[in-house]
């Protein structure tokens, strides 16, 4: 047997079984999750999604955006284990990090490593946010361990309130 010469990397891989369990949880069939792609304009045919779903095909960052939109989850959610499997999660081929640790940058929450001084954390941790997460605008914070464990106010850009993403 010939070797791929691209094979899955360890998100790929995360994307292949979450693909199938998801669609097996929510008991939808290949043709139907096809159908349903189909339905918002990204065709992957039966046979494809069933490569998907063994590893023989990759799936790009629009298959990856449609399948999360048809199966009603946000894109990390496909990319990332969904339980901490209680050692190192790969996020390269030779690159892991604490699952906790990935689930928060994925969301846009945290960099993968923070800063050891408190004062320069907090501004990348500022930083980061506002750049990660231009839906939301931070709340001042009195000191900087205030702003390490401060949310932001659900505001628009506009400071109105509104149905952002994520309710």
């Amino acid at each position: 047997m010939t070797e791929k010469r691209n094979p899955l990397g360890p998100i790929g891989e995360n994307v292949r079984v979450n693909v199938q369990r998801i669609r097996e949880e929510q008991r939808l069939s290949l043709a139907e999750l096809s159908r349903r792609l189909d339905a918002i304009g990204r065709k992957i045919p039966t046979l494809g999604l069933g490569r998907v779903e063994s590893g023989e095909r990759r799936v790009d960052a629009d298959d990856l955006v449609a399948l999360a939109e048809v199966l009603s989850v946000s894109p990390a959610t496909l990319m990332l284990p969904p339980k901490d499997p209680g050692e190192p999660v790969k996020i390269a081929e030779k690159r892991s990090v604490p699952w906790a640790t990935a689930w928060r940058w994925a969301t846009g929450e945290a960099p993968l490593e923070l800063r050891d001084d408190p004062d320069e954390r907090s501004a990348q941790l500022w930083q980061w946010r506002l750049v990660n997460r231009p839906h939301k605008r931070l709340r001042p914070a009195a000191t900087p361990d205030e702003f390490m464990i401060s949310e932001f106010i659900e505001e628009d850009r506009e400071g109105e309130k509104g149905e952002g993403p994520g309710r």
